[in-house]
């Protein structure tokens, strides 16, 4: 199952978009940009298992209360007091935001949501940069860069996080191009469901 699904990424004309600038060496930048990330489980949808994504460690509260929201079918809907009452607990109890909060609760969970979709991370060409991420689902957790073999990634083989296991990534970010990362323990026979997200290396 695991084989089918790198193969069916691999095989996608839009897992990596290079942009090779030939003759030129690849300068490498001593500098380290550090991410610090979370893993939240969603609830499944018809038909559907349930997938991880992640986001940065400040905004996991936010997560997982849309993943509450989204399995409490009978009410997807909040009212204005209500939504203001959530948004004010959230940004009290979390230190964040008021205003932020208040713009990145949707009124009804159904709604398309920018938290829940595959995580984007920026670097640029050369540097060197660390992942950590917190595993919050409820199973186990292989985080995986495609990366063909530029050798972004580091380590030989990703390690599986248990349920609020921490890993340590170090992707030495050599070429340009938008790499995939995806969690290799999902058993979802569709890829976009394994998608955590995704390495953008600009020039």
């Amino acid at each position: 199952m695991l084989a089918t699904h790198r193969q069916s990424v691999f095989d996608s004309p839009a897992h990596r978009m290079p942009a090779f600038m030939a003759g030129k060496s690849i300068a490498v930048n001593t500098e380290e940009r550090v991410y610090r990330l979370v893993a939240v489980s969603l609830p499944a949808g018809h038909g559907e298992s349930e997938r991880a994504v992640l986001a940065l460690h400040r905004y996991a509260p936010l997560v997982e209360y849309l993943a509450q929201r989204m399995s409490d079918h009978e009410h997807p809907i909040r009212t204005t007091d209500e939504l203001e009452g959530d948004a004010v607990r959230l940004a009290q109890r979390h230190g964040l935001s008021l205003d932020q909060v208040r713009r990145m609760l949707p009124r009804d969970a159904r709604q398309s949501n920018s938290l829940l979709r595959p995580f984007v991370l920026r670097a640029v060409r050369g540097e060197r940069i660390q992942v950590h991420v917190t595993n919050r689902t409820h199973l186990p957790l292989q985080v995986a860069l495609l990366d063909d073999d530029f050798g972004i990634q580091q380590t030989t083989e990703p390690r599986m996080l248990t349920p609020d296991e921490i890993g340590l990534y170090s992707w030495q970010c050599k070429e340009t191009g938008i790499f995939p990362i995806f969690n290799q323990a999902c058993a979802s026979s569709m890829p976009h469901r394994c998608l955590l997200g995704v390495l953008m290396i600009e020039p």
